[in-house]
C-alpha cells in the first residue's frame, strides 16, 4: 500500500434557505498519497437535488475513495460505484433517515440511501467503532482506513474534504 492513491469525499456549508433545491453547496473530492494531499477537486451540487453523482465522476480520479457518508447537500446523494468506502464516525439513525425521506421525496433516493445505510457493518479501528459500506474486502478498508486515521476516527482525506468544503460554502454563500 505505500503507493496507493485514496480520494476522500465530502461537501461544504450552505445557508438553511438552500434547501429543497434553492441553491448549491460545493462537493470536495481531495487526492492523497500516503498522507500527503496531492490535489484537491470542487464541484458544486444543488442542496437536496439529485446530480451529486455525476458531479463526482467528473471531478474524481478514479481511485478507492472514502466517502463521508452517502449524502451530501441535504439528501443530494453520490451512488458509488467500485473500490469505495462510504464512511460514518457513527451509526445512523435509520428510522429518522427514512422518515425524513418519507416526508420530503419521491423518487429513487429513498431505495438507494435507506440501502446503504442498512448496509453498514461495524468495525473496530484504532480510534474505535465505526460505520462502513464498501465493495472492498472488509480487513483491506480497515487497513486504508486505518492508514488515515491519523488525529481521530475520520481518515485524512474526507477530514480534509470536510475543512476546505465548509469554507469554500462560507465563501460562496457571501458571493
Amino acid at each position: 500500500m505505500k503507493d496507493l492513491l485514496i480520494s476522500g469525499v465530502d461537501d461544504g456549508y450552505f445557508p438553511l434557505s438552500y434547501k429543497g433545491g434553492n441553491g448549491k453547496a460545493p462537493l470536495v473530492v481531495t487526492l492523497f498519497e500516503r498522507l500527503k494531499l496531492k490535489d484537491i477537486n470542487i464541484g458544486f451540487i444543488t442542496v437536496d437535488g439529485n446530480e451529486a453523482t455525476e458531479v463526482f465522476e467528473r471531478i474524481n480520479w478514479g481511485v478507492t475513495t472514502i466517502f463521508d457518508g452517502v449524502t451530501y447537500a441535504g439528501f443530494n446523494y453520490i451512488i458509488p460505484k467500485k473500490n469505495y468506502i462510504v464512511f460514518y464516525g457513527s451509526k445512523p439513525n435509520y428510522q429518522e433517515v427514512q422518515r425524513a425521506l418519507q416526508g420530503h421525496f419521491n423518487d429513487e433516493r429513498k431505495e438507494i440511501i435507506l440501502r446503504v445505510l442498512h448496509d453498514l457493518t461495524r468495525i473496530e479501528t484504532k480510534w474505535g467503532s465505526i460505520y462502513i459500506n464498501t465493495d472492498l474486502d472488509i480487513m483491506d478498508a480497515r487497513n486504508v482506513i486505518e492508514t488515515y486515521q491519523v488525529i481521530s476516527k475520520y481518515p485524512e482525506p474526507i477530514r480534509y474534504a470536510h475543512v476546505i468544503g465548509k469554507a469554500v460554502g462560507h465563501w460562496h454563500s457571501r458571493c
